[in-house]
C-alpha cells in the first residue's frame, strides 16, 4: 500500500466533510437571520444530500471513461468555495444555490478519490478502504465543532476562512510527486469468479440492504441537521450542542471501524440486527437525561448508529460479487443520498409535533432496520 496517496485522500475527505458538517451550525444562524422554518432548513440539507451523494454515481462513470484526476484537487476546492461563501449569502435562494453548488463539489471528489486508494492500497484494500471511510466519518464529527468555533466566535461571515485551507490542501494534491492521479489505468472492479454466466441478483435481500441504508442514513443526517437545536431548546448552549453532536459523530466513526471486524467475526447481518436494537435504547437514554449521562448516551447511540456504515456497504459487495462497483455506488451514492431526503421530511415533522417529539420518533427507525435484515440472503 502507497501510504502517502491513501493518507492524503484522508485528509482530502477529512476535509471535504468536515466543510459540509459546519452547515447545520451556520444554519443556527441563518434561520435567525432569513428567519427560516424548519422545513426550509431540512430542504437546505435535502439539497445538500441530493447534489453530494445521488449524482455520485454519474461522476464515477465520467471518471470510467475518461481521465479525471483533477475531480480530486478540483473538488476539494469548488467544495471550499462553496462553504465559505454561505455566510455571506445575501438572502436565502442564494444560501440553497451555494449549498448545492458545495454538493457537486463534494460528489465529484469522492468516486475518483475512492479509486485513487483503490489503485495504490495494494493487497491491503480493506484497510485502506476503512482508513478512506473514516475520514469522512470523521470530518462530519469534526463540522459542527469548527462551525461552532467559526460562527459563534466570530460571525456568519468567518466562513470564508474555510477558502484558503481548501486552496492548500488541493495544491498539495495536484503537485503531490505521484502519477496516481494523472496515469490511472482504467481497471474492472469487480470479483473474479471464474465464471462467465451471469449474476442472479438476489432483489429481496439488495433492496432489503438499500431500505436498511436509506433508513439509517435519514436517521444520521436528520441528527446531524437538529440536534444543536434540540439541544438549544433544552437549554443546552449552541457552544456545548454542537460539541455533543460532534461527540456523537466521533463515536460513530470509531465504532464504524469495529463493526467491519465484528461482521468478519460474527456476520453481517447480526451487527445490523444487534445496533438496530440497541440503538432506541441509547437513543432514548440522551433524550431523557441530562448533564454527564446525556454526553454519555450521546456518545454511545452514535456508535450504535454508526458501526454497521462499513458492513452495509461489504453485505451489497457480498450480495454483487461481479458487480463491486455498482454496490458500492448504490450504497454510498444512491442509498446515503436518498436517505437525506428524510431530512425535510423530519423539519415538516417538527412544525407538526417539535423536535422532541420527533426525535422520539426517529429513535425507532433503526429497529425497522434490525426487521429488514431478516430478510436477508445471498439466494433470495
Amino acid at each position: 500500500m502507497e501510504f502517502g496517496p491513501v493518507f492524503l485522500m484522508f485528509l482530502g475527505h477529512v476535509f471535504v466533510d468536515t466543510s459540509q458538517g459546519t452547515l447545520p451550525i451556520v444554519l443556527t444562524r441563518l434561520k435567525d437571520v432569513f428567519e427560516l422554518n424548519y422545513f426550509q432548513i431540512g430542504m437546505m440539507m435535502m439539497v445538500l444530500n441530493l447534489t453530494s451523494s445521488v449524482i455520485q454515481p454519474i461522476f464515477g462513470l465520467i471518471s470510467d471513461k475518461f481521465r479525471t484526476g483533477w475531480f480530486v484537487p478540483v473538488g476539494i476546492l469548488w467544495t471550499s468555495i462553496a462553504m465559505g461563501l454561505i455566510g455571506w449569502a445575501p438572502n436565502y435562494p442564494v444560501a440553497l444555490l451555494l449549498v448545492g453548488c458545495a454538493g457537486i463539489g463534494t460528489a465529484a471528489f469522492h468516486p475518483r478519490a475512492m479509486m485513487a486508494v483503490y489503485l495504490v492500497s495494494g493487497n491491503k484494500r480493506g484497510l485502506a478502504a476503512a482508513i478512506f471511510s473514516t475520514g469522512g466519518n470523521l470530518g462530519f464529527a469534526l463540522g459542527p465543532l469548527l462551525g461552532s468555533l467559526l460562527v459563534v466566535g466570530y460571525g456568519l461571515h468567518a466562513t470564508v476562512s474555510i477558502i484558503p485551507v481548501g486552496l492548500l490542501l488541493s495544491l498539495v494534491v495536484f503537485f503531490y510527486p505521484s502519477d496516481f492521479l494523472r496515469q490511472w489505468k482504467k481497471k474492472k472492479v469487480s470479483a473474479d469468479t471464474g465464471d462467465s454466466a451471469p449474476q442472479i441478483i438476489p432483489w429481496i435481500s439488495l433492496i432489503a440492504v438499500c431500505l436498511i441504508v436509506v433508513l439509517r442514513s435519514w436517521v444520521y443526517m436528520s441528527s446531524i441537521t437538529y440536534l444543536p437545536l434540540f439541544f438549544q431548546e433544552r437549554g443546552v448552549t449552541l457552544t456545548s450542542g454542537s460539541m455533543i453532536l460532534t461527540l456523537f459523530l466521533a463515536c460513530g466513526a470509531v465504532a464504524g471501524l469495529f463493526g467491519g471486524h465484528l461482521s468478519d467475526v460474527f456476520s453481517r447481518k447480526s451487527v445490523i440486527i444487534a445496533t438496530g436494537v440497541i440503538y432506541p435504547l441509547l437513543a432514548a437514554g440522551m433524550l431523557k437525561t441530562s448533564g454527564p449521562l446525556m454526553w454519555i448516551f450521546a456518545g454511545a447511540s452514535g456508535a450504535a448508529l454508526l458501526a454497521s456504515f462499513s458492513v452495509t456497504i461489504v453485505l451489497a459487495q457480498d450480495l454483487l460479487p461481479r458487480y463491486l462497483g455498482f454496490a458500492s455506488g448504490l450504497i454510498l451514492g444512491l442509498g446515503f443520498g436518498t436517505g437525506g431526503l428524510g431530512t425535510a421530511l423530519t423539519g415538516f415533522l417538527a412544525d407538526i409535533n417539535g423536535l422532541h417529539t420527533t426525535f422520539w420518533i426517529l429513535a425507532f427507525v433503526p429497529l425497522v432496520g434490525a426487521v429488514l435484515a431478516l430478510f436477508i440472503d445471498k439466494n433470495s
